[in-house]
């Protein structure tokens, strides 16, 4: 571990450790926070840093942390259907159990549908989908949840900021889309709000609902939809998918938390090998055109996410002096 100016740079074993140590002083169980922290650093492996191990903070002071949680659970089950419950645990467990048992579904019988409701903070959806898709299969992976996204012409939010990601296999790596319907991701917003950053105009308006570049002012009012009408379309839509994935199990409101998984075998329709060669034909095409002049290359969905990957195994990541104290004094909790 070194101290990088204002900054701390940690291996990559230094920072799972940190994560699941400052995860048991909340009064995680070892596995699952293992299972939490994998996923958080892997964010900033490939240069996500606010959904990393800053999340940790987040987590501590989200309001369903402080809420009795029960077990996961299988409540409606069928050979290419799944609901789960959560339980009321942090997402990044029941939704990796949901789209494993799309993944297993999927490799079955064809094709899945798997919602998981009752949770709260998912994570990046890219990483589900890595995980389905270097199974062979494709993926589409919707995140709803509530109470960050102003809609146009409304003052409050109401609306999350409800990703939506596809996946398709490919070698060596998986082709990965996955994008927000906000103007950012709301964990940023937290981050930024920690650090007492800016953001640049038209990104969220404060609690009364007038336009603010402050962080702090974004936290207790919301964030825009990105591209206008186009956005919030797309992020109702993220919204009503949530209700097919369960969103109301949780506390009774059709705006909630729903995650949901469509998976499908691209065996159903074609060999294998050919829908792989395929794809990897049409992305050598796209690296292939004329470029701008200035421009290195033409950039795939994903690829510079594995390349900052590849990078920072080797040479580690790197947090915030004050965020990592502040994930230290969680450890020093631990029992």
């Amino acid at each position: 571990m070194e101290l990088v100016t204002d900054r701390i740079n940690l291996s990559v074993a230094d920072a799972l450790a940190l994560g699941a140590a400052a995860l048991q002083g909340l009064g995680f169980e070892l596995e699952e926070a293992r299972t939490i922290t994998d996923h958080l650093v892997d964010n900033m492996l490939c240069g996500y840093e606010f959904a990393g191990l800053p999340r940790i903070l987040a987590i501590a002071d989200h309001p369903n942390f402080r809420l009795p949680c029960n077990s996961v659970s299988i409540i409606h089950d069928t050979p290419t259907s799944a609901l789960i419950d959560g339980g009321n645990h942090v997402g990044y467990v029941p939704v990796l159990r949901g789209a494993s048992l799309a993944a297993e579904k999927a490799r079955t019988h064809g094709m899945a549908i798997v919602g998981v409701s009752n949770c709260w903070y998912s994570g990046r959806n890219a990483y589900y989908l890595e995980h389905i898709a270097r199974q062979g299969l494709i993926a589409i992976h919707t995140a709803a949840s509530a109470g960050n996204v102003v809609p146009p012409g409304a003052i409050r939010p109401v609306l999350g900021t409800n990703p939506i990601g596809f996946a398709l296999p490919c070698t060596p790596d998986p082709l990965i889309f996955d994008m927000g319907t906000a103007s950012t991701m709301w964990g940023e917003v937290i981050l930024y709000a920690m650090l007492d950053k800016q953001f640049p105009e038209g990104m969220g308006v404060d609690a009364e609902g007038r336009p603010t570049t402050s962080a702090r002012e974004i936290l207790k009012g919301g964030l825009l939809p990105f591209g206008g009408h186009k956005g919030y379309g797309l992020s109702l839509v993220v919204q009503a998918l949530g209700i097919l994935a369960g969103s109301r199990r949780a506390n009774g409101n059709v705006i909630g938390d729903g995650f949901l998984f469509i998976v499908v075998d691209p065996g159903i329709l074609m060999p294998r090998e050919e829908f792989h060669d395929q794809l990897s034909e049409m992305l050598s095409q796209l690296r292939a055109l004329p470029r701008q002049p200035g421009a290195e290359a033409v950039r795939i969905p994903s690829e510079r996410a594995f390349a900052e990957r590849a990078k920072r195994s080797e040479q580690g990541v790197t947090l915030p002096v004050h965020i990592h104290d502040a994930l230290r004094s969680l450890m020093a909790s631990s029992p």
